[in-house]
């Protein structure tokens, strides 16, 4: 939203006003045609007013939109925390996550990281794949199943 945007809206507000004011000053000093004619223009006017203003309000929802998403960057920003190779959520005493870092990094967005209890973690947006200081990539070995781990 900017001042002419706003300045236009204005002006066309007084414009139908003072177009108004001349039409019900006037009473019959002017001809049915004049009349006609000045209601037209003040429901042009009008339209156009209202045309801008709902424009201002749009404006003003996109921006609003825009602070809403800052302030919840902002307040998380606070609560994340890096931890090699990922990110974690500090919530109160306890932490949430894993995230995914490349998501983060790249967008800003907080994927939750999927695991299989081997400290191998996938993230399902992006398919990167992680792995912490925990990870054990021993073979499976024959005659050993599923089960066992």
């Amino acid at each position: 939203m900017d001042m002419p945007t706003i300045s236009a809206a204005l002006s066309s507000v007084k414009a139908a006003t003072d177009i108004a004011k001349l039409i019900r000053d006037s009473g019959v000093t002017l001809e049915k045609a004049e009349i006609k004619l000045k209601l037209a223009d003040l429901i042009s006017t009008l339209a156009d007013a209202r045309i801008q203003i709902a424009e201002i309000k749009e404006s003003l929802t996109d921006k609003d939109a825009q602070i809403k998403e800052l302030l919840s960057k902002f307040e998380i920003e606070g609560k994340i925390t890096w931890e090699s190779p990922y990110y974690w959520l500090t919530a109160g005493d306890g932490k949430q996550g894993p995230f995914c870092q490349r998501c983060y990094d790249k967008d800003g967005t907080l994927i939750r990281l999927q695991g299989n209890n081997n400290s191998y973690w996938q993230c399902k947006a992006c398919s990167s794949d992680y792995r912490d200081r925990t990870y054990d990539a021993s073979p499976i070995t024959a005659g050993s199943s599923f089960s066992d781990f």
